[in-house]
């Protein structure tokens, strides 16, 4: 848990109208820390982080801006929490006496969803992790079932139920993180 929580925002020091808006939006905060829960911080701290950027949020936002609070408090919850993951990292390369290059956010998130994907198709069989890969343009150009098919000399229906069984035993592998947020980014 920080140590400076109470240097940077006091749940005392938020109006009512402030603590309303904090509280609607927890579970904004909650969703973005879910999304970032592979990054070496504990889902539970980035949700505090969350909180901070709610807090922060609202002391700032000025309702006369077009721009709506969820808007605006996003920025906020996520700044806080990717600072959490850098001051994380920092910690974490002291301790092992490595420096770590500084990374931006997106490459951040991104590694730690790349190396959770390399870590759950280890539990593929060759075939299974081709057509995984394949299928969803990891590391490779993406295709559909039928070209992998045709590329591995099945039948579309084959490539189908070995697509099938691999998602299984990675969903299997992923049960506390669902596979679906882990590919998003090849998707997109």
């Amino acid at each position: 848990m920080r140590q400076d929580i109470n240097e940077k925002v006091k749940m005392t020091e938020l109006t009512d109208d402030a603590r309303l808006l904090v509280i609607s939006h927890m579970p904004l905060a909650y969703a973005m820390a879910w999304r970032m829960r592979d990054c070496g911080i504990s889902l539970e701290d980035l949700r505090q982080e969350g909180c901070l950027g709610l807090c922060e949020a609202a002391m700032r936002y000025d309702e006369s801006t077009d721009c709506c609070f969820a808007t605006y408090a996003s920025h906020w919850c996520r700044k806080m929490m990717l600072m959490a993951i850098h001051r994380g990292r920092t910690a974490m390369s002291l301790q092992d006496e490595t420096f770590l290059e500084q990374e931006d956010d997106e490459d951040l998130l991104r590694t730690g969803q790349q190396q959770r994907i390399e870590d759950a198709l280890k539990c593929l069989l060759p075939k299974e992790q081709q057509i995984v890969r394949q299928f969803y343009g990891i590391d490779c150009k993406r295709l559909s079932l039928t070209e992998i098919a045709a590329e591995m000399g099945f039948s579309k229906a084959r490539a189908s139920t070995l697509h099938l069984r691999a998602l299984r035993k990675l969903e299997a592998a992923l049960r506390e993180h669902p596979l679906v947020d882990y590919l998003t980014p090849w998707l997109e």
